[in-house]
């Protein structure tokens, strides 16, 4: 019976579902934080990394986050990648590689009590052909202007206020499972950028999340909520 209740007691603690780690967003405040701003416009999200270039799929996701969470807030939001200047002209560039393969070869097979030998002849040829397009937009984005001409464009864009994101991914601690850090930074500037109002980070373990995107999208989620949790 002892054995039995053991077994159930170890069956049952394999059941029950392991606990996601509570993040704790650290939170700043700046001058302007009693401005509640009406329109932010989200920049691109930056990254860094300490072992190689960032995936863009960590960028995307994580500003979908912060402007889903600006607007949940009840910020209006615009995306910074929809602002330019000045219209951007739109070329595209196609190559076509081609790759062709041939390999050849023969089998001789002695028989006794043959006359003639019997040659068997094999031949494989592959062939793949590849297309790439490449989009070419001439023009600055709003992380080329200048100060004046990001003015200009919060101005036309109805903003007041402007939002900027940093990723940074850790690099990888540990043999056996190796655990990887990676951290979420968001600020919010108010009066067209220049007046810090809040900035919230957030960091989180790949061994606690099982991935490193999963850790990346519930630091995002942490410094947002941290920053506009009433």
């Amino acid at each position: 019976m002892k054995v039995l209740a053991l077994v159930v007691l170890s069956l049952a603690a394999a059941c029950t579902p392991t606990r996601l780690p509570a993040l704790q967003p650290q939170v700043n405040y700046g001058p302007a934080a009693s401005v509640k701003p009406k329109r932010v416009l989200v920049l691109q999200a930056t990254c860094g990394s300490v072992e190689g270039v960032c995936p863009p799929q960590y960028q995307t996701a994580v500003a979908t986050i912060v402007m889903s969470g600006l607007e949940f807030a009840g910020y209006g939001v615009v995306d910074s990648t929809t602002l330019r200047l000045a219209a951007r002209k739109r070329h595209e560039e196609h190559t076509t590689t081609e790759t062709k393969t041939t390999t050849a070869s023969e089998t001789e097979i002695v028989r006794p009590l043959v006359i003639f030998d019997q040659t068997t002849a094999n031949a494989t040829t592959t062939e793949s052909k590849t297309d790439v397009t490449y989009v070419v937009l001439d023009g600055a984005n709003f992380e080329d202007l200048s100060v004046d001409e990001r003015h200009q464009v919060i101005e036309k864009s109805g903003t007041d206020s402007v939002a900027t994101v940093r990723i940074v991914i850790g690099g990888k601690v540990g043999a056996w499972v190796p655990n990887q850090n990676v951290e979420v930074m968001v600020k919010l500037g108010v009066h067209r950028g220049d007046e810090m109002a809040w900035a919230s980070r957030c960091v989180a373990s790949s061994n606690d999340f099982t991935t490193a995107t999963a850790a990346l999208e519930h630091a995002a989620r942490c410094a947002m909520h941290g920053a506009t949790a009433k």
